[in-house]
């Protein structure tokens, strides 16, 4: 008996081996990707999940799988952390049904259902863009930039640079450089093949936008390597490099005084099983709020230190409950835990009392200590409320729902035309106008409730900033007490 009894547990003790071992050559498939919004100029609305709500759309949105961005009389750009950029023009409603991982490698869906968007793409090994536009479906093998066009009655495909592979009723086409497919849904339903059109005024905003951020990316990379390419072109907008002892260099926003503090000047966002995403009303708020982290320096004041490339955070703090039970949040270093107490606790707890953290209510910054009484939630998976209102955020933020933008809808009928560029994208304009925060007086300030004014989501980056790019001595700024900020090594 006792030997009957060990051969049946040996052959469970197999099988439990057998069943728990991961099946050969499976794939390992994450929906764990967030794209940034960084540009709107105009009417530009998002909707989230399919929802039947618009929103209005600021520049640092944290974009995800299963939502949709319209242009009425306005454009847009969306930057990917693997370099792949999209540029939408006025009456343009894309589709991001699919953002995953899989094996590592980013694979990415988008679909154009009407208007023109340009893209630029370097994938990385594996990675795979696929653009559906109207009838035609577009593989970007290899480093390249194209534009899509969808209209009244067909779409097509211009090859800027690069090569594409091109699908039409299950027929794939190769597509060169200087060359544009065109698809008409008429009864011969054929795909002919010509020389590009001359540049219109969208392709020059396009190229011209493309060319500033790029120049603006080069001047951060002489300071910071990073395996992520979207926000970068910011940090040299809209501030200046300052050397941490210890850290390396850190980097410090143009123009904020000494009651300055991150994670003030913006809102929640609640992203399902990612938590409370923090959106910035800052322009430059995307790097510095989702990696590395925040550090007080006596002598700088805050100064951002980059960081923890590897995964993308809703926000780098450490939330905390006061001796009232109101909820908070401090910054939190690159080299701290979420769960640890914040080094910079002593700065102060920033909370949206009495509203909490829904919606897009007033923050204050309440004097806090080690011995105040605030205990440290940590992670927001730690408090019951953070953990309820994320589940529930999205349907709230849809609530108030409104249409889509007017002039979206009146472009659902556009009509059909010969030619098959529609865009009416006027030339780049101005310059990005320095941002100025609020100043904070005795521990207590408000955020902007709408993100308007100089420097806002709205005006998001178009071009570099003579004043902030020139220097790095602005009045009242923590960088002008101690010198100002480096330049070029």
């Amino acid at each position: 008996m006792p030997r009957r009894i060990f051969a049946i547990l040996a052959l469970l003790f197999a099988c439990g081996i057998v069943c728990a071992a991961p099946a050969v050559g499976a794939s390992e498939v994450s929906h764990a990707r967030i794209v940034r919004l960084s540009y709107t100029q105009g009417d530009v609305q998002l909707r989230a999940d399919g929802g039947s709500g618009w929103q209005r759309a600021i520049v640092n949105t944290p974009l995800r799988e299963g939502m949709t961005l319209a242009t009425g009389d306005g454009r847009a750009e969306v930057e990917f952390e693997n370099g792949l950029t999209a540029w939408m023009a006025s009456n343009t409603l894309v589709e991001f049904p699919q953002l995953v991982l899989e094996d590592g490698a980013k694979r990415t869906q988008i679909t154009v259902t009407q208007g023109t968007a340009t893209f630029y793409v370097k994938p990385g090994r594996g990675d795979l863009l696929e653009v559906e536009a109207g009838q035609l479906l577009v593989r970007a093998p290899e480093k390249a930039r194209f534009r899509v066009d969808v209209f009244g009655d067909g779409a097509s495909v211009s090859v800027l640079r690069g090569g594409l592979d091109v699908e039409v009723h299950g027929a794939t086409q190769r597509v060169n450089s200087r060359n544009t497919l065109v698809f008409r849904s008429g009864a011969s339903g054929e795909a002919t093949l010509a020389a590009n059109p001359s540049a219109d005024a969208w392709d020059h905003w396009v190229s011209d936008r493309s060319n500033d951020v790029e120049e603006a990316r080069d001047d951060t990379a002489a300071y910071l390597r990073a395996p992520v390419g979207y926000g970068m072109e910011d940090l040299s907008y809209y501030g200046g490099w300052v050397s941490l002892p210890g850290y390396g260099y850190g980097w410090q926003p143009f123009g904020v005084g000494a009651g300055w503090s991150p994670f003030f000047n913006g809102y929640w966002g609640g992203y399902g099983a990612f938590g409370p995403a923090w959106i910035s009303y800052e322009p430059w708020g995307w790097l510095p709020y989702h990696y590395g982290g925040w550090i007080y320096s006596p002598r700088y004041g805050w100064v951002w230190a980059p960081g923890n490339f590897n995964t993308w955070s809703p926000a780098t703090v450490a939330w905390v409950r006061t001796p009232g039970g109101a909820l908070g949040w401090v910054p939190r270093g690159p080299r701290e835990s979420a769960t640890g107490t914040p080094a910079s606790l002593g700065r102060g707890v920033i909370t949206a009392m009495p509203m909490g953290v829904p919606g897009r209510s007033r923050n204050t910054i309440l004097p806090a200590g080690e011995n105040s009484g605030v205990r440290v939630v940590g992670d927001w998976k730690n408090d019951a409320e953070l953990v309820r209102w994320a589940r529930q955020a999205q349907p709230a933020v849809r609530t108030p729902a409104q249409g889509a933008p007017a002039s979206l809808q009146a472009a659902h009928r556009m009509p059909a035309g010969p030619a098959p560029r529609i865009a009416t994208a006027g030339s780049l304009s101005g310059r990005v106008v320095r941002y100025e925060p609020p100043a904070i007086s005795g521990g207590t300030a408000y955020g902007r409730g709408s993100g308007a004014g100089s420097g806002s989501a709205t005006s998001g980056g178009a071009a570099r900033s003579s004043a902030s790019a020139s220097s790095g001595t602005h009045s009242g700024s923590a960088a002008t007490s101690s010198g100002g900020s480096h330049g070029k090594p």
